[in-house]
């Protein structure tokens, strides 16, 4: 699982970036993500990510100047830069700085599935490359890299949300102190362990709410709220409105 780490200014922008396909279904998990280009640099710093998606337009610190960043700091993640503007030098910066491609909003699934593709050939050959017998050294050292840790834990919450996930279970499942990577969690990618589980329970339930007819309380227990009051009340605080207006409103 390749992880990726979002960055745009609007979080509307970043909501349906994420709820755009089913990311692990293609071999990748959002694992991070930040409103501006400044906190971008700092989370992308301790996570390190295998895939960058930036906005251009950020305060701060915009898309390009992020790219060049990073490029310069030599991390090895691939970019993709998204605007709302189709601007031809945009692009040819983009370029020139090493971005692997440039998405124009609103961003399309058909577009993005495209550079996806591409971009996981490209980090299959690059970390088949970094170890003998085409095994990624990283993977063979198991758990005792942080970032291959914190990585494993937010990919096990992206796929356990609904199943009543705690952190004393995450702790259980791989053999840590509940501080300790309750600290390592919000270390590495800035989020805590409760942030990232209702983002993926929200994203699951938007998609429910687009592609089926099951009652509101339905959804809530499908993915993981029993309580469907108490389900209203995070999603709404998650999204600016509550689950049955943003039906409404499809």
């Amino acid at each position: 699982m390749y992880h990726v780490f979002l960055a745009d200014d609007e979080p509307w922008a970043l909501m349906a970036l994420k709820n755009l396909i089913q990311w692990s279904d293609y071999g990748f998990a959002v694992s991070g993500e930040a409103q501006d280009g400044r906190q971008a640099l700092e989370r992308i710093e301790r996570m390190g990510p295998d895939l960058i998606i930036s906005d251009i337009r950020m305060p701060g610190m915009d898309g390009l100047a992020l790219l060049q960043t990073i490029r310069e700091k030599r991390w090895r993640a691939e970019v993709l830069l998204v605007s709302g503007y189709t601007d031809f030098e945009y692009a040819r910066k983009a370029l020139l700085y090493g971005c692997v491609g440039y998405l124009v909003k609103p961003v399309q699934e058909k577009e993005l599935l495209e550079y996806l593709e591409k971009v996981r050939n490209i980090l299959n050959e690059k970390y088949k490359a970094d170890a003998p017998g085409g095994q990624k050294e990283e993977n063979a050292d198991g758990y005792r890299s942080e970032k291959l840790l914190v990585q494993n834990m937010v990919s096990f919450i992206q796929e356990h949300f609904a199943q009543g996930l705690t952190l004393q279970m995450l702790a259980g499942e791989f053999n840590r102190n509940e501080s300790y990577i309750s600290s390592l969690i919000k270390k590495k990618t800035g989020k805590g362990f409760g942030e990232h589980l209702m983002e993926a329970r929200i994203q699951k339930a938007q998609e429910y709410l687009r592609t089926t007819n099951d009652s509101l309380e339905a959804i809530a227990a499908k993915v993981g709220y029993p309580d469907y009051y108490y389900f209203t009340k995070v999603y709404k605080k998650a999204t600016g409105i509550s689950p049955a207006a943003y039906r409404r409103q499809l």
